[in-house]
């Protein structure tokens, strides 16, 4: 075993001892297995008819002329005139 001398001891006593942190080994072993997937399909052939309904609707068009009128208040100065519509005051 080990001595137990007195230079043993102050060497012993001497020494610096560092542990490292415990490295982890990880050992995978992997093992393929196949899953067969079957997806049937269904076809289905539609013979479809289109009924094409139309409509009319015959207009009549004319123009017609319209004026609108806006009335302002702008204060007294006419340099410096601060608008507003009658209706806000």
């Amino acid at each position: 075993m080990g001595c137990n001398c007195r230079k043993c001891r102050e060497r012993s006593q001497r020494d610096e001892v560092v542990v490292s942190p415990t490295e982890t080994v990880v050992n995978t072993r992997t093992r393929t297995r196949v899953v067969k997937h079957i997806h049937p399909t269904e076809v289905i052939n539609v013979n479809r008819t289109v009924v094409r309904n139309e409509h009319f609707y015959p207009v009549r068009e004319r123009e017609v002329n319209e004026t609108v009128e806006e009335n302002y208040n702008c204060g007294r100065n006419i340099n410096n005139p601060r608008c507003r519509p009658f209706w806000s005051i």
